[in-house]
């Protein structure tokens, strides 16, 4: 597995060119930081073979996890240069500029706990993700008997769906990559991350090499007809 490339806010690794995915903590320098974020993002990746961009410098610095602004834009453009080039690593891109197949994007988050489920998927609302993929990875959580919800108190701030639809409302020109592109805001409470790591880690490489066989393969197949 190649090393972390260091960027001035992001460092990231490039994963096997067979499994479209990438895994990224956007929170996890301190302060304020979200807990253990970036050790999960960086173990997920190396299990499951998968790409993964972690934040270098703190939300109080710049905030990947919103919209361009005048303290951030420098690292969004940097964060966004990083998601491009693990696609064109892939090779998951059309003429178009648009993902050529399904692809999974895993952002690793942290809450507190509440008492009202241990994890919470935010899509926007179904704009981050299409809603067959969306099912599928709330069955497969569900099945782990954990406590889910979707879209309830952290549905993902409206930056989350630019990768998909784009980003019509700043200077930066960032067009998204289309239909196959899902992501999906992974809020997970602290008492797992902290004493149940390892098995989270475990549960969700899994599921980004189920995705990759399931959807991606799907695809193949469709081609070859």
């Amino acid at each position: 597995m190649t090393s972390y490339t260091v960027w001035k806010f992001v460092k990231f690794r490039s994963g096997s060119n067979t499994i479209h995915a990438h895994v990224d903590a956007v929170h996890a320098a301190p302060p304020r930081h979200d807990k253990y974020a970036g050790q999960i993002a960086d173990a997920i990746a190396k299990m499951a073979g998968c790409s993964v961009i972690v934040a270098t410098v703190s939300r109080d610095i710049a905030d990947l996890n919103r919209p361009p602004n005048e303290s951030n834009q420098e690292a969004i453009k940097e964060y966004r240069r990083a998601i491009r080039l693990i696609l064109e690593h892939l090779g998951n891109l059309d003429v178009n500029g648009k993902a050529a197949r399904p692809y999974l994007h895993l952002a690793i988050h942290g809450m507190a706990d509440t008492g009202d489920g241990d994890i919470e998927i935010g899509t926007r609302f179904g704009e981050t993700c299409s809603e067959n993929i969306k099912d599928w990875l709330v069955n497969r959580i569900d099945s782990w008997g954990e406590e889910v919800q979707v879209d309830r108190r952290f549905p993902g701030n409206p930056s989350k769906s630019f990768h998909r639809c784009g980003d019509s409302r700043s200077d930066l020109e960032y067009l998204g990559y289309g239909d196959n592109f899902n992501t999906f805001q992974v809020e997970i409470g602290r008492t797992l991350r902290e004493k149940y790591r390892r098995k989270l880690i475990n549960r969700f490489a899994e599921i980004v090499v189920d995705f990759n066989d399931t959807f991606d393969s799907a695809t193949t197949r469709q081609d070859a007809d």
